[in-house]
């Protein structure tokens, strides 16, 4: 009887933290675009406070493209040499970039 219970709990544990982490992808894809712009926004305005928030935001995205990946590292890259404060943010974009670019077995 008490296997039951344990497998139940179990199950309903695994079921929950299931719809949690599917929540919450479903979130990040909503938000990259509007990110998205704001990155674009804060480029443009040349605000590097808000190139290094969004950005940072944008690099924790687990749905940002390859392509937007790529124009982030333009991005940053122009401002790098001016501003060390960006640093971080250059440093967490190679790292994605390497996660994308990495071999599958």
């Amino acid at each position: 009887m008490i296997l039951f219970y344990v497998l139940g709990i179990t199950l309903l544990s695994a079921v929950v933290a299931f719809k949690l982490l599917y929540k919450d992808s479903v979130k990040a894809k909503n938000r990259l675009a509007s990110q998205w712009q704001l990155f674009l926004k804060a480029q443009s305005l040349n605000d590097v406070k808000g190139i290094c928030k969004f950005g940072t935001q944008l690099v924790y995205n687990k749905h940002l493209s390859l392509h937007q990946l790529n124009e982030m590292t333009d991005v940053i890259n122009a401002y790098n040499e001016e501003h060390p404060e960006l640093k971080k943010l250059k440093a967490a974009l190679f790292n994605k970039k390497r996660h994308y670019n990495r071999e599958l077995h």
